[in-house]
């Protein structure tokens, strides 16, 4: 994504309320795959909303972790097709 703390919060800041797709690792256990929204931006962390089966649950992560690469952040592929419906 980027490579300093201060870079990622301004990218954060700028996704607040997007729809996005969370990778996570957890070392060999593997990792979980989430769709939510940026929801809260503190100075530290962030959280996302996620709505899964009827419930919602709040996931809070460390710009940090991004930065490391053990959360990996993206555009939710459904908003990527209705930027582009042409393909």
């Amino acid at each position: 994504m980027n490579d300093s703390l201060d870079a990622i919060k301004r990218q954060m800041l700028s996704s607040k309320g997007v729809r996005v797709t969370l990778k996570t690792r957890h070392g060999r256990r593997g990792g979980i795959e989430l769709g939510g929204i940026i929801e809260g931006l503190y100075p530290e962390v962030f959280t996302v909303l996620v709505k899964e089966h009827g419930y919602k649950r709040r996931y809070c992560f460390s710009y940090s972790e991004v930065l490391t690469r053990h959360v990996e952040i993206d555009p939710c592929p459904e908003l990527l097709l209705s930027l582009h419906p042409e393909t």
